[in-house]
């Protein structure tokens, strides 16, 4: 029968062994949590907040962590569905869960030990892949990104707010602004402009008609006026094309970059 060799590691092996471990989870760890959160995003609101302008459950979420706690339990017909507060935790724990399952095991042993580093723990306890150390774990840097992000321009005074975060540009923007009516037309229309997917063609138009109605106000330009009221539909088309529309897609990239930092 052969022997069997073994090799003693010493305390300092071991612990670089550790440590490269823990680096190993801590990496893991946010890969996790950006998955977890690209997931939400892609999920629709659940509309609770009626005066909130949420996009998709992300966002939802964040509000519901930074203004909360929500802890009144909802009912329906005497149903009782439990709190708010334990169903938007439950549908962030499952996204987790999913991703944590996915693992190998030897990732999940890792993410256990950085999840218990510095907790009491024995000779016993090593092996053992602990799912819910390592969701919680992953929930609280989840909930971290969540509690950090700025959400005024979703909340209920985003139309004030917008007039302090938004940078316009072009000619067209130019002209409203000096006339003091651009703000007021955006205001109408901040819903449209913060959606990813909003339809801005109305918020276009209106900014195309009065950039029309300011160039019939132009006293000194008798002959643009007579263009205008010749070619009106044609200067239309190109004023919304070449100028509005490529300024308010910039000015929402813009917006929704900030608002998801």
């Amino acid at each position: 029968m052969m022997a069997v060799e073994r090799a003693d590691v010493g305390g300092q092996a071991m612990a670089r062994l550790e440590a490269a471990a823990v680096d190993f989870a801590r990496a893991e760890i946010e890969r996790i949590v950006e998955s977890v959160i690209d997931d939400l995003r892609s999920r629709p609101a659940f509309g609770t907040f009626g005066d909130v302008a949420a996009r998709q459950l992300w966002d939802e979420y964040c509000w519901f962590l930074q203004k909360g706690p929500f802890d009144d339990d909802l009912s329906w017909d005497s149903v009782r569905l439990g709190s708010l507060s334990t169903a938007y935790e439950d549908a962030v724990r499952a996204a987790i869960q999913a991703e944590v399952e996915k693992l190998p095991r030897y990732a999940l042993l890792f993410l256990n030990l950085e999840a218990i580093e510095g907790a009491a723990y024995g000779e016993e306890d090593i092996g053992r892949a602990w799912d819910s150390i390592v969701v919680s774990r992953i929930l609280n840097d989840v909930n971290a990104r969540a509690s950090n992000r700025i959400l005024d321009l979703i909340g209920p005074d985003r139309e004030d707010v917008l007039c302090y975060q938004i940078e316009g540009a072009g000619e067209v923007w130019s002209i409203l602004s000096d006339r003091g009516e651009v703000m007021d037309i955006i205001a109408r229309h901040s819903d449209a402009l913060l959606d990813p997917k909003g339809d801005v063609s109305e918020l276009a138009q209106e900014m195309v008609e009065a950039f029309m109605a300011a160039a019939a106000d132009d006293d000194e330009g008798a002959l643009a006026r007579k263009l205008l009221e010749r070619f009106g539909d044609e200067v239309r088309s190109l004023v919304r094309d070449k100028d509005v529309v490529p300024s308010l897609m910039s000015m929402r990239a813009v917006l929704l970059d900030r608002l998801d930092r």
